[in-house]
């Protein structure tokens, strides 16, 4: 019998959205960018999440089209494999943009699982 793994990894995929927005809370793209620190945890952070969501699985992402699987993915291979340098200015603005969407999703499908 295989054990579905989908709600715990969804739940450490929420869990590493919420840590890297607090990160971000307070700062200006300036003051994070020259936090080297700051902006390599963030960094792993994104790493983990990228490496959550390729645990979930095509088929039950599939079943999830409200979450960019491709993107997030796509962002943990590039900080990874350091395919290019990343400004961590863009990292900023992804935290600030695109994870309120993503946190929100994820918190639906977490409940959504966990009811069923």
């Amino acid at each position: 019998m295989t054990v579905d793994r989908t709600p715990a990894h969804l739940t450490d995929m929420l869990q590493f959205v919420r840590e890297l927005r607090q990160l971000a809370t307070g700062q200006t793209a300036t003051e994070f960018a020259s936090n080297r620190i700051l902006c390599l945890a963030v960094e792993k952070l994104f790493i983990n999440l990228g490496e959550a969501a390729f645990r979930v699985g095509e088929v039950r992402a599939g079943a999830m089209p409200d979450i960019p699987w491709r993107r997030i993915i796509g962002l943990r291979n590039l900080l990874a494999h350091g395919y290019e340098q990343v400004a961590h200015e863009v990292l900023f603005k992804t935290i600030a943009e695109d994870l309120p969407a993503l946190e929100s999703a994820l918190v639906r499908w977490v409940d959504r699982l966990e009811t069923t």
